[in-house]
This record gives C-alpha cells, structure tokens and sequence, in this order.
C-alpha cells in the first residue's frame, strides 16, 4: 500500500507490504540504484547505512509491541533520503511512521515546518519521532516491573516465574534491536554529512543521545528483572525449604509416639503399665514427655 505526501517540492512516500509494480515505480521515480531496488523487495536482515551518490539508505529494526503474540519484536524500516524526497519502506506496521505521516497529512502547519527545502529536517523528525515511541515502550516494560515487584513478596504464586521469564524475554527481544542502532549512528554520520552538509551533525549529536538513553533504560530494565528473578527464585527456595522442615520436624515428632503406640500394642504375656490402673493416661503421658523433650533438644540445636 502506498501514500504519498508532497509539499513544497519535497516528497514523502511511505509504502507498506511493497509491491513489485510499487518498488519499479519509486525506483523509476527516484533513480533508485539496482542494488537498492532489489534489496527493497525482500526483508533484510542487518542493519546498514550506505550512500549513493546523494542518496542515502537506512534499515533500522525497531523493537515494537505485538498484541497479538504479547511481546516486542524487531520490524524492519527501510529509509531512502534525497535532497527532495524520503522514501519509508516496510513489511508490517510501524507505529511511530504511521502517526508521524498522519499528522503532516492532516496538518498543513507541519508540512510546511518538516517540507522545508531538503528532506533532512523529515528524517531527522522521523527518527527523533521514533525513538520517543521507544521511549514509552519501555515506560511500559518499567510498569509491568514495579507491578511484579510490588506482587513478588506478598503472593507466592508460581505464574509469576513465567511472568518474569517472558519479561525477561522482551527486554532481551527490545535490547537485541536497539543495540545496533550505535553501529548505524556511525556509519550513517559521515554520509549524512556528505548529503546533508554539516549542519546535521548537531541532529545526529541529538539522536545519539536519544539513543544512548534508550539503551541505558533497556539496560537498566534487563538487570532489575535479573535481580527480580533471582529474589523470586531464593523466595521459593527459602519457602520450600521451610515447608520441607515442617514436614521434616512433623515426621519426626511423630515417629516416635507411633513407635509407643506399637509398642504397647503388641499383643504379648507381660505388658508394662497396660492393665493398670490408668494406663492409658500414663502412656499418654510419656508421649507427651518424649514430645516436649524432643522439642527441647531441637531447640536447644536451634532446628527450630
């Protein structure tokens, strides 16, 4: 599906699920090199920055929420720049492009701010435009921790490994995205300056900001929920352990007054105390004496 902003002698086409006829149309359009029309055809896998000629190319992966399969995972976005167009290309939906087109679209005070003679001031919008949206993403991911640590130490329940496990997984998900994003920062800064001039050095300065902030929260969510899962798991060791020495101190107790049961059970000729008088409450009774007398000793261990 293809829409199409121009304004001010400046285009901006965003094209999603592209087409064959779509591709050959902008490449024709454009003068797209070979080399990058076919590489629009099919999704990439790596990351890139290249210059050709005065154009530029980008693939970004961005880390975006799927509520359908309820975590985050990587969506390529491939950018093409020139001194009068900028080209977004993708396979799935892109949030951040798509709210970002809608609102030039609608509002003409935009488009005559971001179409404002070359298509830098668009990209960098764009770009700045995206990782804000990441930004709150991970203000998401940092909600769902306070809850779980909110949760962790007044309920035992077991689906909160789970909880924590596939958190874990979308950080990790979230991060492997990003990360790479410093290794495009570099090799796009030099062929940004070629197309762009010297004056996007300062945008570029801005963004490699924005993103060492991202990587930072990322970072910083990876290690709390280690630290959370680590704290569940000695909880659930400590609650185990203390329910194996209930059962334990129980079993304990407990052996012995079956041992005097059975003893003073056994049908033989000469049975001490039983037939007297009182019987049954003197065997009690030494139950009762043992009991306390092993409660003593385990005391006095510190068992208990």
């Amino acid at each position: 599906m293809l829409s199409r902003i121009d304004h001010q002698g400046l285009s901006w086409v965003d094209i999603q699920h592209p087409s064959p006829g779509e591709i050959k149309k902008i490449a024709e359009e454009f003068s797209l090199p070979q080399l990058v029309s076919e590489e629009l055809s099919r999704p990439s896998f790596h990351p890139k920055a290249e210059g050709f000629t005065d154009r530029l190319y980008l693939i970004f992966y961005l880390p975006l929420y799927d509520h359908r399969l309820e975590h985050h995972h990587s969506r390529e976005l491939d950018i093409i720049a020139g001194e009068k167009f900028l080209l977004t290309i993708h396979y799935e939906p892109i949030e951040p492009v798509a709210e970002l087109f809608n609102k030039v679209e609608l509002n003409l005070e935009l488009r005559k701010k971001f179409f404002n003679h070359t298509s830098q001031k668009l990209l960098y919008h764009l770009w700045h435009t995206m990782y804000d949206h990441l930004l709150i993403e991970l203000d998401h991911i940092q909600k769902k921790i306070d809850r779980i640590e909110d949760r962790i130490f007044a309920d035992g329940n077991k689906e909160f490994i789970q909880e924590i496990s596939l958190l874990r997984r979308d950080v990790l998900d979230f991060s492997r995205s990003i990360r790479p994003h410093g290794m495009l920062m570099e090799e796009f800064s030099p062929i940004a300056r070629t197309i762009f001039g010297p004056e996007f050095s300062k945008n570029m300065a801005e963004l490699s900001q924005n993103y060492r902030r991202l990587l930072a929260l990322a970072d910083n969510n990876k290690d709390a929920l280690e630290v959370l899962y680590d704290t569940y798991n000695a909880l659930q060791t400590r609650r185990s352990l203390e329910t194996t020495k209930a059962f334990t101190m129980l079993a304990l107790l407990t052996f012995p007054l079956t041992l005097i049961a059975a003893i003073f059970a056994i049908d033989t000729v000469s049975r001490p105390i039983v037939g007297k008088a009182n019987d049954f409450w003197i065997i009690i009774g030494i139950m009762i004496a043992v009991v306390i007398s092993m409660l003593f000793f385990f005391k006095s261990r510190r068992w208990i």
